[in-house]
């Protein structure tokens, strides 16, 4: 099997000689199986998962989870994304990926090696880094419902010591749900993308590198899909808006070498996000009818006439950071030591509309408007060290204090049509401060020169803040979230290099794990409000692994599986007064138990310029409960999604000498009805929706290296 280089300590090692739970994705892979964003590592990557955030299941409130971890992720993501060592911000963490080398994804908190906290797990994107070669790609991909892909990256020497690179993409489809009442199609979408790299060396010690890059994405989001019981390709949706989203950042990447010991780096980033959502609140068709309602200032200026049930969203989120790390290396002992410092700024506004006769469940029209502040400033420090004692034996430990402080501000106003002709203001205010010391340790034994053990504690840690939609002024601070993490693995290279064998198993004890909750409103609203509720106690016992198999020079086989068993020990759900339910010994919502994936590539010469490669993928994703959120539910109430599996094959034929690859591909081979997320309708309960993953997709892909 080929050596696969990774830094995820911040220093080049060979994948498999790292006592840590990590997965490496290289760029190649990243092609093969068409993956295009964050999201589409699933099963691929054991652990790794995406969950809603919201009952309203939109792109701005999804999450990465890690094991279990940041299932119901609060306000803050507890798995954190870097690319190129710079944080992503939750709105922006998916990100197209351009012109990629490899991305390593490290579970368990890596607190004391990032400079931004991460409690479940770090995905680690590496771009490809401009040098004295000269190197272009392109790329090309037309698929089904009108699908298009376009890729392209140039990058090489400009000067003396100087090196640029650009690369760019676009993405359009029409999508596979059709709407015959907009008559529209319903999750189409069209992303435009485009990343630029300076790297310059003014001085051999000194390395500069300096990237920007920005991403503009129009789609219109399904968020409840389509009726279970209906046609799974036809949308009901009668009211409905364009979506958009901004995402763009620059930063400066600085290493000095000190000396052939010593290495400090400085990271420094600005990330700029917006977007502007729209859904329809229940999916179907409503009644139309129309109802003017007086103004409450300054959230709105003149009389509002709401009409049906809709719900419309727009964020901005700025971030800026600056990381400070010096690096030793030595024949025994590697260290780091780091500072880092970040602000972080989010204001939303949303407007909540519900006409006249749309819900026998609510006793009148009514809208809400938010317009929310959220500043977060945080610092920390943080280390870790490596000893080799003996040969065989390394031990590691690492140390980090966070602080953060949080300002939550703003207001909400409900207001209420005939009969009930009411007005309920409410001031949000909210200034609560978090700090935390946090330590790892960790032992690694080579048995062999191809096999190592090790063992692992680390200590998680996720802020708290306020409550984003609070229902009442005494609900505004919720908890900050602890956890301490056991972990044994085995790290394995067999029989001459043709078989990788990884196996880990883990247990992790959670505290006041923070949790989305959709709740009736506290003051006698007739519209659930979302609020974060904190589990006392849970815990996660898992066991996952990656192998590869190369049983001859053209045949490769792979797999990766994760069982993770998350349990809530002490979580009671409350509606109400008198609507409680006890969660304690239930699963985790949101997220499967078990995740597998499977792949063989097989190679054939057709010529010492020509080949083919056949390529099969399987991917199972076990089923996932969900909080039922309607205005007809208990707190007892729940939804499945069951699980599902798919298999992806394609043919290629390489071009070796003129870098020329033609792909034909067909993704859900067997075109299976699956859907990832299940919802009832809020207002009146009864109809459910689903939000159904691809048909069969059939494409072509061509790509060009030079």
């Amino acid at each position: 099997m080929t050596e696969i280089i990774v830094t995820a300590r911040k220093r080049a090692e060979v994948l498999q000689d790292v006592p840590l739970s990590i997965s490496a994705v290289s760029g190649t892979i990243l092609e093969q199986q068409n993956i295009q964003d964050v999201n589409g590592l699933y099963a691929q990557v054991p652990g790794l998962f995406t969950a809603p955030g919201s009952v309203n299941n939109t792109n701005d409130l999804a999450y990465l989870t890690m094991r279990g971890i940041g299932f119901n992720a609060g306000l803050e993501p507890a798995v954190g994304v870097f690319i190129d060592g710079m944080y992503q911000p939750q709105i922006g963490f998916d990100t197209a990926f351009l012109d990629v080398e490899r991305i390593e994804v490290l579970r368990g908190p890596q607190g004391t090696l990032f400079g931004r906290n991460t409690q479940g797990g770090a995905v680690n994107i590496v771009s490809h880094k401009p040098g004295d070669q000269a190197r272009g790609r392109l790329g090309l991909d037309v698929g089904s419902f009108r699908t298009v892909r376009a890729k392209a990256a140039l990058d090489g020497q400009i000067a003396d010591g100087l090196y640029a690179g650009i690369s760019a993409g676009f993405a359009r489809s029409d999508g596979y749900i059709d709407n015959d009442i907009l008559d529209q199609h319903q999750n189409k979408y069209e992303q435009r993308a485009v990343r630029g790299v300076l790297r310059w060396l003014p001085a051999e010690p000194l390395e500069l590198t300096l990237i920007a890059d920005s991403s503009h994405s129009d789609y219109n989001e399904m968020v409840r899909g389509v009726r279970l019981a209906g046609d799974h390709k036809r949308s009901q949706i009668d009211q409905d808006e364009p979506d958009a989203k901004t995402n763009h950042g620059v930063q400066l990447n600085a290493v000095y070498t000190i000396n052939d010991a010593l290495t400090l780096t400085s990271i420094t980033g600005y990330r700029y996000s917006d977007s502007d959502n729209y859904a329809d609140m229940d999916s179907r068709i409503t009644a139309m009818g129309t109802e003017t309602l007086p103004a409450y200032a300054p959230l709105t200026t003149l009389p509002v006439v709401v009409r049906g049930a809709f719900l419309a969203a727009q964020v901005d989120q700025t971030f800026k950071s600056q990381e400070l790390r010096l690096e030793g290396t030595g024949e025994k002992l590697n260290w780091l030591a780091g500072a880092y410092y970040f602000t972080q700024a989010q204001n939303q506004t949303r407007q909540r509309e519900v006409g006249p006769r749309v819900a026998v469940t609510l006793p009148a029209s009514l809208y809400i408007y938010d317009d929310y502040r959220d500043e977060r400033e945080g610092h920390a420090v943080f280390g870790q060290a490596s000893y080799r004692p003996v040969a065989r034996l390394e031990l590691t430990a690492g140390l980090r204090y966070s602080r953060e402080d949080v300002d939550g501000t703003g207001q909400r106003v409900s207001v209420f049509g005939a009969p009930v002709n009411r007005t309920q203001p409410l001031l949000r205010d909210g200034h609560p401060s978090f700090d935390n010391i946090s330590w790892m340790g960790s032992a690694s034994w080579k048995l062999t020169q191809d096999m190592q053990v090790y063992a692992t504690y680390a200590q998680g840690w996720k802020a708290g803040g306020v409550e984003r939609y609070p229902g009442q002024a005494t609900n505004l601070n919720y908890k900050e979230e602890t956890s301490d993490n056991y972990e044994i693995g085995l790290k394995s290279t067999l029989f001459d290099r043709r078989l990788t064998l990884n196996l880990a198993a883990y247990h992790i004890d959670i505290r006041n794990q923070q949790m989305n909750n959709v709740i009736p409103d506290p003051r006698g609203g007739p519209v659930p409000i979302t609020v974060i509720d904190t589990a006392s106690r849970s815990h996660v016992n898992g066991v996952e692994g990656e192998i590869g198999l190369r049983p001859s020079r053209n045949l490769e086989f792979g797999g990766a599986f994760s069982y993770s068993d998350g349990v809530l020990d002490d979580f009671v759900r409350a509606f109400s007064a008198t609507d409680i339910f006890d969660m304690s010994g239930k699963a985790f919502e949101n997220v499967p138990k078990l995740t597998l994936a499977a792949t063989m590539l097989y190679r054939h010469e057709l010529s010492a310029r020509m080949g083919l490669e056949a390529f099969a993928e399987y991917r199972f994703v076990d089923d996932i409960t969900f909080q039922d959120n309607t205005r007809r539910s208990f707190a007892r109430d729940q939804l499945t999604a069951p699980d599902y599996d798919r298999v992806n094959v394609s043919l290629t034929l390489a071009m070796k000498e003129e870098g020329l690859r033609v792909t034909g591909y067909v993704n859900n081979l067997f075109d299976s009805f699956d859907y990832s997320y299940v919802s009832s309708d809020p207002l009146l309960g009864g109809d459910v929706f689903v939000v159904p993953l691809a048909p069969r997709e059939v494409g072509v892909r061509v790509s060009k290296s030079f």
